[in-house]
């Protein structure tokens, strides 16, 4: 009789095996959906793929405490700049990727041979200060839906792997800059944004500054999932590739993890991309120059 009824259970599992098992004291299923992510040790598949983004777990790998740096195009690519050259110049592991309908439908075919789809990497690096993830990409969700689709897809991942803040970079249009552009910061809690300030960055210039992007939803929307999250915004005058901006990201970070970041590699990075960025638009789709910011007006895109 109690084979009967192994049995019997084992069959109901096979049809719900898409539904995570909780052994409480009556061994109910929960029938609630799988969330987050997919880990996928061998061949990866995609959950969902039409309408879910999907987290694929490269190294299963759980961390202390460790901090999320996001740093994703945007106005003068001065966050994605920023988070490379960290990652890259603390030879940074890959653990996952994220994959995402609102991503562009394009796969790009790179000249050493390799197919490239559009994904957002997660890496890490161990610092003096404790670990480090990176959330790095070429693009955004270009929808509000996929904006927050993705975002809570990361922040879900992170959570999992035991990050317990979430830091994102970004830029903010200035019609002038000082002798190093500064930074202004806002946080989910005073605590953090005491921290910060007591760091170097300053409060923001004006009463209300709208972020679009990732670059707020992520620290923003970082409490819903009992994680701590800020924002830096650096001056920058809006040019495409902001190195400058970019380096002063790099060594403000440095101050918060009490490492020195090595900025050198950021303007032949800058270079690499632009001339990366030719080959892919031929000249008659160019895009023209982004008009100036008004005097006296501060701004930010994203």
């Amino acid at each position: 009789m109690q084979l009967r009824k192994r049995r019997h259970r084992v069959r109901r599992l096979e049809n719900e095996r898409e539904l995570p098992q909780v052994r409480g004291p009556h061994r109910r299923v929960d029938r609630r959906p799988r969330q987050d992510f997919v880990q996928a040790p061998g061949g990866i598949g995609l959950k969902n793929a039409v309408s879910d983004s999907n987290v694929i777990t490269l190294k299963g790998r759980k961390f202390k405490n460790a901090v999320l740096v996001a740093g994703l195009p945007g106005i003068g690519l001065v966050g994605k700049l920023a988070v490379d050259q960290i990652s890259r110049s603390r030879k940074a592991e890959r653990v996952a990727q994220l994959y995402s309908p609102h991503f562009p439908n394009q796969t790009i075919a790179m000249r050493n041979g390799k197919l490239k789809p559009f994904t957002m990497r997660f890496t890490h690096a161990k610092l003096k200060r404790g670990e480090a993830v990176f959330l790095k990409g070429d693009l955004q969700p270009m929808t509000v839906e996929g904006q927050y689709e993705v975002t809570a897809s990361a922040l879900g991942y992170a959570r999992k792997i035991g990050v317990k803040r979430v830091i994102a970079m970004a830029g903010y249009a200035v019609e002038k800059i000082g002798k190093q552009p500064e930074i202004y910061c806002a946080a989910s809690n005073p605590k953090l944004f005491r921290e910060l300030l007591k760091k170097g960055a300053k409060r923001t210039p004006v009463k209300a500054i709208p972020i679009v992007g990732m670059a707020g939803l992520l620290p923003a929307l970082a409490p819903a999932y009992g994680l701590e999250g800020a924002c830096l915004l650096v001056e920058t005058n809006g040019t495409k590739f902001d190195a400058r901006g970019a380096k002063r990201l790099v060594e403000f970070l440095g101050g918060v993890f009490g490492e020195k970041f090595d900025v050198a590699g950021i303007d032949a990075r800058v270079k690499k991309i632009e001339k990366a960025f030719l080959e892919m638009r031929p000249p008659q789709q160019m895009q023209p120059p982004q008009a100036e910011v008004p005097k006296g007006d501060l701004s930010y895109i994203r």
